[in-house]
This record gives structure tokens, C-alpha cells and sequence, in this order.
């Protein structure tokens, strides 16, 4: 049960990133792609089929290769992106030119047996069309996590460091070890079970952990903030139910369900617009009340007194950008759900 788990749960979970992520930054996706490719065909089901489909055992291993070698490229970019770099012209033909040495390779002896003809130079290929990416990966990412503020992403960069780290290991363990095969000089460690199956596995778990863990993150702290807004929203609704948009949103796009609440949010504001009470608003901030709990107070007021115009009407307030108006109606939220049974002062 446990090596199922072990050879299973990890491409599930890199289909699921790959197919349900929202981003803006496709590098991330690529890279989801890649490990869930890499690591589906990689598994015995995976092989098995293609050994029907095509009668080729192996070519699942240069099929996992390949998508290595987008994790690579897609890993590379991102740090670039976030490094404020780009990823030079040399890298791309480096890489497609190292790769097309593998296809070659294969071609030649699709048989990736040690003692096979060809292996040692595919092999070799393999390390050198990976080395200059993830060499970059290890370096841009821990220079960004010096600088990031996001402990998420400081994390999730420091494991992607180390997972590149551990798959340079392997690299070279296996050239080693093919070429003990090829040259006859004996090296026990390569054979060993955590250098040979445990290092490779967890390198591909550490990776997709790593580029998981920042969108994780920001996933729960839309959630929390979707949860944060929802007396604010609720009490608009009950007073004008057009606001609420429907279909409603799977909650897996936590980014696009936040987004509707705020806009919902506002319409409802805003068609509350001519109920603002002024006096409302001077009467709490002559109590110190922050600008949040000044809003709370118009809104419980105008709420109550829909469709009674006040003497004086108070401006909306907000912030400019919708990261800021969501923090602030978040605090808004937290303002009006405190005011209880006297929301009207």
C-alpha cells in the first residue's frame, strides 16, 4: 500500500496542479505538466501501456526525460521572470540541442540497459542538457529567497533548489554507474536502493511541493479573506439579493470566487450610495473609530434606513487598487460583524 501510494499519489497530485491552476505565470504551469507527465509514464501502469501501445519498454523512460527537461526550462523561466531576467538564447539551443543528442542516442539503442551501446552517451546527454538549467535553478532561486518577503515563496523556492540539487545527484550517480558498466570499475553506491530509487522519487516530490506550496498559500489566504467578507456580503444581499451573481464559482478558483464577492460587494454599496448618512460618519470618528469601523457604521445605518435619503450624504470609501479594497472591506467585515445587535448607532 505504501509503495502505491508512493508511485501514484505524486502524478495525481502534479495533474491536479497542472490542470487547476489559475495563475498568471505559465512557466509554473509548464512546470506542473512536466513533472505530472515525468512522473505518470514512470510508474508500472504508465510503462505498461506503452510498452502495448508501442512495443517499446523504454520509451517511457525518454518520455519522463522529456518531461524533466520541461521542468528544467518552465523552472528556469520562473526564476528569471522573478530575478527580473530573461532566459538567454544560448540556454534554449543548449537545451534543444543536448535533447535532440538524446532522441538520437535512444534511437540508435532504445535499450537503456547499462551495458547497452549508446547508454553512457545518452545518459552523459541527459546530465548536460540538465545541468546548465537547474545550475541556474539552484542559484536564481536562493538569491530570490534571500529577498522575498513572502515565506511561501521563500519555502517553496528553497525546496525547488534542493529538489534540482538532489535530481543533479542522481545525474550523476547514474553516468557513474553506467559508465562502471561500460568501463568495468566497480561502484557499489550507485546501486544502493536510496541512491538508485529513494533520491529520484523524492527529488520529483520536493520540486512539485516546492511550486505547490506559494499557490497553496495564496489560496488560503483567499479563502480567508472570502470568509472575512462574508457578514458584510451577506447583509447586502439579504437587503438587495440582485447582487449575488449566479452560477456560482467551484471553490477551487478561490481567486475568481473572491473577486465576485468583492465586486458583489460593491454593487451592493453602491446602490446604497444615496442612504449614506453623514452624520453617521462624523458621529463615529468622534468616537476614534478607524476608517473601517466609520464605513461599518454608514453601511449598518444606510442598510436599516434603505430608501430614506439622509440631510447630508457621505462619499463611499475604498481603495484604489483591488488588493487594497479587499483588505479594507475585509476590515469593514470585521467592523460590521462586531457591531451586532447595534449596528445602527
Amino acid at each position: 500500500m505504501g509503495e502505491l501510494l508512493l508511485r501514484y499519489v505524486p502524478p495525481a497530485a502534479a495533474w491536479l496542479m497542472a490542470l487547476g491552476w489559475r495563475g498568471g505565470q505559465d512557466a509554473i504551469r509548464r512546470l506542473f505538466l512536466g513533472l505530472a507527465v515525468s512522473l505518470t509514464v514512470l510508474t508500472p501502469a504508465g510503462q505498461q501501456l506503452l510498452e502495448r501501445l508501442t512495443g517499446l519498454g523504454t520509451l517511457s523512460r525518454l518520455l519522463g526525460h522529456a518531461g524533466m527537461v520541461l521542468v528544467a526550462w518552465s523552472a528556469h523561466d520562473l526564476l528569471a521572470h522573478l530575478n527580473g531576467l530573461r532566459r538567454s538564447r544560448w540556454s534554449t539551443w543548449w537545451t534543444a540541442g543536448m535533447f535532440g543528442v538524446m532522441c538520437l542516442c535512444f534511437a540508435l539503442a532504445p535499450s537503456l540497459l547499462p551495458q547497452a551501446p549508446w547508454v553512457l552517451e545518452y545518459w552523459t546527454a541527459y546530465l548536460l542538457t540538465l545541468t546548465p538549467a537547474f545550475g541556474n535553478v539552484i542559484r536564481l532561486g536562493l538569491r530570490y529567497a534571500r529577498t522575498t518577503s513572502d515565506r511561501a515563496l521563500r519555502l517553496g523556492l528553497r525546496l525547488i533548489a534542493t529538489g534540482a540539487a538532489m535530481a543533479l545527484v542522481y545525474l550523476v550517480n547514474r553516468v557513474v554507474r553506467v559508465g562502471a558498466s561500460r568501463f568495468e570499475y566497480s561502484y557499489q553506491l550507485g546501486w544502493s536502493f536510496w541512491m538508485s530509487a529513494v533520491l529520484p522519487n523524492a527529488a520529483h516530490v520536493v520540486v512539485l511541493v516546492g511550486a505547490a506550496l506559494p499557490a497553496v498559500a495564496a489560496w488560503r489566504r483567499r479563502h480567508r479573506q472570502y470568509v472575512r467578507l462574508a457578514p458584510l456580503w451577506r447583509a447586502l444581499a439579504d437587503a438587495d439579493p440582485r447582487i449575488a451573481l449566479n452560477p456560482r464559482v467551484g471553490w477551487w478558483n478561490m481567486r475568481m470566487r473572491l473577486y465576485r464577492r468583492v465586486i458583489e460587494i460593491r454593487d451592493g454599496l453602491l446602490d446604497l450610495q444615496p442612504c449614506r448618512d453623514a452624520d453617521v460618519a462624523a458621529a463615529a470618528r468622534a468616537l476614534a473609530a478607524s476608517p473601517a469601523e466609520v464605513e461599518a457604521a454608514v453601511v449598518a445605518t444606510a442598510i436599516a434606513a434603505r430608501g430614506v435619503p439622509p440631510a447630508r450624504v457621505e462619499p463611499g470609501a475604498g481603495a484604489p487598487d483591488l488588493d487594497g479594497d479587499t483588505a479594507f472591506l475585509c476590515e469593514v467585515s470585521d467592523a460590521f460583524s462586531r457591531l451586532g445587535a447595534r449596528r445602527a448607532l
